[in-house]
């Protein structure tokens, strides 16, 4: 009886290896492109004004059982827009509303905010 099953368990198995080996790699393909892309945007530069802060306290997912806080300062830039970022504790912690200076971004994500007053 094994004799009889043993070809079509082994294409089996080996055809499902190969499909999990292609999904691996296409997982793989997209998130180095998704990662060279945000590379690639401009860095942008902008005078700003801190005009609020806010936390956020969630489950940390590599932590169960734990916490995490993540920070999170609104700008009003210079050409009218408010933008609210997702900043480090540390420059969090230094700013304060109504701090007048030069955000620098990339995309989506914040790099420092320099006081200029």
């Amino acid at each position: 009886m094994w004799e009889v099953l043993k070809l079509p368990l082994l294409m089996v198995c080996g055809g499902m290896s190969a499909i999990l080996l292609l999904m691996l790699v296409a997982k793989l393909t997209s998130m180095v492109d998704v990662e060279a892309r945000e590379g690639r945007k401009p860095v942008y530069n902008m005078e700003a004004v801190v005009k609020g802060k806010r936390t956020l306290v969630e489950a940390d997912p590599e932590n169960p059982g734990a916490s995490r806080t993540l920070y999170y300062v609104t700008f009003h830039k210079r050409d009218g827009n408010r933008v609210e970022m997702q900043v480090p504790g540390q420059d969090y912690g230094l700013a304060a509303e109504g701090d007048e200076g030069i955000l620098v971004w990339q995309g989506d994500e914040f790099i420092v905010f320099r006081r200029t007053s």
